[in-house]
């Protein structure tokens, strides 16, 4: 019992074995068998299946956690009296301690009897919750689960072939420097390459007759749509070059059932939103059949229904806010599916075309829900409930196939050390599964704010350096929430979030309070920065039509573009004569006076995607250099165009934020993955 109200203490955080064993036999030795044979026992008491937890999450290598609904039971002293008339207000003392005779067995049979009620009522609750479950447990128990690839590297984007009877996927290799479509027979370890050329590939979808394989690559020579024979390892054909990827990874390409067409997410012109094109496999000729609002990242993740009736798409305002649309392809009549405004990272189609499988955050950590085309509301499926992405529906009732991944997230610390052979020594100073990232030292140095999934949702979260004194600094209760920046004085934090579709910048004391709207209006502004003297924020905004820099006074008023290009995290030098920036999709740093003038590009890293991993300060310009074989850490100085390097290190960090570094440069926080796997799951209704 002490081990669920432990975990239910920490309700949706993960705690560690060692937390776990310290806390409920505390001062005795206890081996991890003792606490893994509680942890069996109270599945078997919730009847909770540990491949697909409802009740409590394993965390390889780390530890539980509690991931059931909790409640509080409300008990009043008035209802004991309801068991038994000698309990009422009056007989119930206060309880504070006295050496006096109130003191009494009455006393004692009533806090008896009131523990009691708590068990009773916990019981109670856990009966409910399996009760409210029953159907989704029994609906789980009608499907067998297999772990479909275990491989070394990554296996993501599972496509079923048309019989059934394969799933093409991509492979990545460990060292992530491959990415490969790879084919694998049900029931069988048979697995080939589907070609032989050296492009990164991406989204697999087959032909409606099984032989070919359709999917975007990206190489030395450019991005392409091509497609592959599959009982040949002859060359791809190459059909069109696209203009610019969209959310390549999370499925962008489907072959029409009539085998006329591929449609895919793709930009017209210098257009800054995406829109789903159509590629007609007769003239070789493409056309936008979506339309997007102006402002808005565009639509996505485009799906044929097998009966050939319908599109499914999402229409994203901001890249982790999208809603399902779907449209005829008949009339092109177009029709929003979901209204809620929240992240979809993948949508497929149910096999009879009645209803759409995805992959939402709506529960707080991903997993995979459907919802029919004339439903109001989408269900949670019994499998896939967490961690489950890039759903694949099978012509066989019954069959589906996700990725399912986890990693583990640390804040790591960089700091010069004494040792001649390690002039620069690293430790974790926070380490959890919920996505750590984006640190931002305060200017003492003394705290860092970062962004993290901690409390279900992305918030802002503030920790001291050694990563202890935690304590969680925003509650947006659902949108998506970071990019904190703290001002130079110290006592404010900016951060972006998306309460109503779109992202905007907000302030909050540091101390705590209530968050500041600081941007308003139906364009996208992220990743905010103080200026050196905290007159004035800049950030990221499409409110031109295109991604800009831009400018709003600390104390309100209208914003104004800086820049004609892009530009993303930007940074003032500390005297103010510059402003110095990364761009989304490019590789390097780029400069321009704060009131305008040539942009310049003075760094050729960060390389492209790795945004967030740099910092200037009084010292010069740390960044991330991504070397041909390993990462560093490396000091620029603008003024001298001198390179020195910081520190080397052990793997590269994942992508997008960040890095921080204390203004003497002697600290650098960087975020850090690592145990990171993504495996494909097979699900068969039984008896298929």
């Amino acid at each position: 019992m002490k081990v669920l109200l432990t975990l239910s203490a920490q309700h949706g955080r993960v705690v560690s074995k060692e937390d776990l064993i310290s806390a409920v036999w505390p001062d005795t030795f206890v081996s991890d068998d003792v606490l893994t044979r509680c942890i069996s026992i109270l599945r078997r008491i919730t009847e909770d299946d540990p491949h697909t937890p409802h009740f409590i999450q394993t965390i390889p290598k780390v530890g539980y956690r509690l991931v059931a609904p909790v409640s509080e039971l409300p008990i009043e002293t008035q209802d004991l009296s309801s068991i038994h008339p000698s309990f009422s207000h009056a007989a119930l003392p206060p309880p504070v301690l006295s050496q006096t005779s109130r003191w009494s067995d009455r006393y004692w049979i009533g806090w008896i009897v009131l523990i009691a009620v708590l068990i009773l009522g916990a019981l109670i609750a856990i009966w409910s919750y399996q009760r409210s479950k029953g159907r989704s447990v029994r609906a789980a128990n009608s499907f067998r689960t297999i772990q479909f690839t275990s491989y070394s590297g990554e296996q993501i984007q599972p496509a079923f072939s048309p019989d059934g009877r394969k799933v093409a996927f991509v492979w990545i290799s460990e060292d992530m420097a491959s990415r490969r479509i790879y084919i694998k027979t049900i029931g069988t370890e048979e697995v080939k390459q589907l070609t032989s050329d050296e492009n990164e590939q991406f989204s697999p979808t087959w032909s409606p007759d099984g032989s070919q394989i359709a999917y975007l690559a990206r190489s030395n020579d450019g991005l392409s749509l091509s497609v592959a024979n599959v009982s040949s390892q002859a060359a791809p054909h190459r059909l069109l070059i696209p203009q610019e990827p969209s959310h390549w990874e999370q499925g962008a390409l489907s072959w029409a059932p009539s085998g006329s067409s591929l449609i895919y997410p793709d930009h017209s012109g210098t257009s800054p939103n995406s829109s789903i094109f159509l590629l007609d496999l007769h003239t070789f000729s493409t056309r936008s059949i979506t339309t997007p609002p102006a402002g808005w990242e565009g639509d996505l993740n485009p799906a044929y229904s097998p009966n050939g009736k319908w599109i499914a798409f999402t229409r994203a305002s901001e890249t982790a806010v999208r809603d399902i649309y779907f449209m005829s392809t008949a009339t092109g009549e177009l029709h929003q599916l979901t209204h809620d405004h929240l992240n979809i990272d993948s949508l497929a189609w149910a096999a009879d075309s009645s209803f759409l499988i995805f992959s939402s955050n709506r529960g707080g950590k991903y997993g995979l829900w459907k919802i029919g085309l004339k439903d109001k509301l989408p269900e949670r499926l019994p499998v896939g409930t967490e961690d489950a992405y890039q759903p694949a529906v099978g012509p066989k009732a019954g069959e589906l196939a996700y990725t399912q991944g986890s990693a583990i997230w640390s804040i790591l610390r960089l700091q010069p050390s004494s040792g001649k052979e390690t002039p620069v020594q690293s430790d974790s100073v926070l380490t959890s599964t919920q996505q750590d990232s984006a640190p931002a030292l305060s200017p003492d140095g003394r705290f860092f704010a970062f962004q993290s999934r901690r409390s279900g949702n992305q918030e802002i979260w503030i920790a001291s350096q050694s990563g202890d004194q935690l304590r969680q600094l925003t509650f947006m209760a659902g949108p998506l929430t970071g990019s904190p920046s703290w001002s130079n004085q110290g006592n404010k934090i900016l951060f972006d979030s998306r309460p109503e579709g779109h992202s905007h910048i907000f302030c909050v004391p540091a101390a705590g309070g209530h968050p500041k709207q600081l941007t308003f209006g139906d364009a996208n502004d992220i990743t905010p920065r103080w200026s050196h003297d905290d007159q004035s924020i800049y950030f990221r905004s499409n409110r031109g039509d295109r991604w800009q820099l831009w400018r709003v006074p600390a104390a309100g008023g209208d914003p104004q573009p800086v820049t004609t290009g892009d530009g993303i995290v930007p940074q003032e030098s500390p005297d103010g004569k510059w402003l110095y920036y990364t761009r989304g999709d490019e590789d390097g740093i780029w400069r321009v006076p704060p009131t305008g003038g040539a942009e310049t590009q003075i760094l050729t890293q960060p390389s492209a995607g790795y945004w967030g991993y740099w910092q200037i300060t009084s010292r010069g310009i740390f960044y991330l250099d991504r070397g041909d074989s390993s990462s560093a850490i490396r000091l620029f100085n603008p003024d001298t165009k001198i390179t020195s390097l910081y520190a080397m290190l052990k793997q590269t960090p994942p992508v997008y934020a960040g890095l921080t570094v204390a203004q003497d440069g002697k600290i650098v926080l960087l975020t850090d993955q690592h145990d990171a796997g993504r495996h494909i799951t097979l699900i068969q209704a039984l008896g298929e």
